[in-house]
């Protein structure tokens, strides 16, 4: 279901495709890629250019949060947390409708880059949508809970996940039942709608504008950013498109031609973005990257990997853990279905990307937070998320106490992890217990915190 909410004149809100329809007819009231702007201020100078891709309006309150302007509420706006909280009813009514019960407990997936800030915005949606938010899970380590299922031998995984509004990536080591998160990383200002604003910003400039079309007007920008959208869905099929947009001087159809080497020569920029995120991923968790994506390709049309060979010497870090090249990369969110997505992360890693084959990427992190929920539920057993800290804490313990010879008899237990990047809360989990051949407690961390 799409997170398109838009609000109608006699106070009823429709979420979903019916939104996205209403979208170019109402865009004063129609909202999208909301999440951007959860627990976000006007002094961000990231934000601003985020309110200018969008149709509808953003202002501040007197603190300087960032709230939308809807002239069809009470009050003439709304905060970004209650549209999120619209689209997560949506949702549990969609589940009371196919199962006979509404949910009342959460886990939550969020972008790996967000902020504390924006955390506690999609929790306050969560409460306002009348759930427990039992956990935040980053999206892509809810991801590779979904493919990790089925992975079975050890693997350095890269997780690409380019949802409609944000961009994450993790990289992991997969096996055995257990998922270690290395790195991750992302750019909280691209996604998929960025595609769409990409080809809607070439069609006005280049397209209408010569033909006196007003591109500035917010009906115009709403209906060109739509067929836009449309035209590179269709273009993941066809290699071109003709689009008939009402949008002449006199109402008039005007006619445009779009390619898929097009679509990708007016994304070049987004592409370099992505290869960023990538980069400093792989760097922090000391991967190897098997090729580069040329840049100058995309403007030549051609899709051809850099000819030096993908090197097999694993690379060692200041933790102690030695790294094999990305092995699996899994592809999650719709704008993956891109082909110049795949091409573009085969020519990054040298790997051929995998998708829908074994999930279907727009499910992937629902299914990844559902497995996290049966975790803590207890019906899934024998999967255990590691985040970086933690890792390398038990690394560089085990070498220390190895070197001393204090590890002969022991064994290791980890209790729980909350399968994020971050420190855990108070009572959030993450136990570290070392226990000699006799139980007894030889080294603890996080004394206290239990698991959820």
């Amino acid at each position: 279901m799409p997170s398109v909410v838009s609000y109608l004149e006699d106070g009823s809100v429709v979420v979903g495709e019916e939104a996205k329809r209403l979208a170019s007819r109402d865009p004063a009231n129609t909202f999208y890629s909301v999440k951007r702007f959860l627990g976000r201020d006007r002094g961000d100078p990231a934000a601003e250019e985020d309110i200018r891709r969008v149709a509808y309006s953003v202002d501040a309150d007197e603190d300087g949060c960032l709230r939308l302007v809807c002239p069809n509420v009470e009050g003439g706006f709304l905060y970004p947390e209650e549209v999120s909280a619209h689209v997560l009813d949506a949702l549990l009514n969609r589940v009371e409708e196919a199962k006979g019960f509404r949910p009342t407990k959460a886990v939550i997936g969020v972008p790996a880059y967000f902020t504390e800030e924006a955390r506690e915005a999609t929790e306050q949606a969560g409460l306002l949508a009348g759930l427990e938010v039992v956990r935040l899970v980053h999206e892509p380590v809810a991801a590779a809970l979904a493919y990790g299922l089925d992975l079975k031998e050890d693997q350095t995984v890269m997780v690409f996940d380019l949802g409609g509004g944000t961009y994450d990536i993790s990289v992991l080591e997969v096996g055995n039942g257990v998922i270690e998160v290395l790195a991750t990383g992302g750019d909280a200002h691209l996604g998929g709608d960025d595609w769409d604003a990409a080809l809607a910003q070439w069609i006005s400039r280049n397209e209408l504008k010569p033909r006196g079309v007003d591109v500035e007007s917010p009906r115009i920008r709403a209906n060109v950013r739509k067929l836009a959208e449309m035209a590179k869905i269709q273009l993941t099929d066809s290699a071109e498109v003709v689009l008939r947009m009402p949008v002449g001087p006199g109402g008039e159809p005007v006619s445009v031609r779009i390619t898929r080497q097009l679509l990708e020569e007016a994304s070049v920029d987004l592409f370099r973005r992505a290869r960023l995120a990538i980069d400093a991923a792989c760097w922090q968790a000391g991967v190897d990257l098997g090729a580069s994506f040329l840049e100058g390709e995309v403007r030549r049309g051609k899709r051809v990997a850099k000819s030096e060979k993908l090197t097999r010497t694993p690379r060692s870090k200041g933790d102690g853990a030695r790294r094999q090249p990305i092995s699996e990369v899994l592809l999650v969110g719709g704008a993956t279905r891109m082909p110049a997505i795949a091409r573009f992360v085969r020519n990054m890693t040298g790997v051929e990307p995998r998708g829908a084959a074994l999930v279907d990427p727009d499910q992937a992190v629902a299914l990844g937070a559902a497995v996290q929920a049966g975790i803590f539920q207890g019906e899934v057993e024998d999967l255990m998320v590691m985040s970086p800290w933690k890792a390398a804490l038990m690394r560089a313990f085990a070498r220390r106490a190895i070197e001393g010879g204090a590890l002969d008899d022991m064994e290791w237990e980890d209790s729980d992890d909350d399968g994020e990047g971050g420190s855990d809360g108070e009572g959030a989990g993450g136990d570290m217990v070392v226990e000699d051949g006799d139980g007894k407690d030889v080294a603890s961390k996080g004394e206290g915190a239990g698991a959820t």
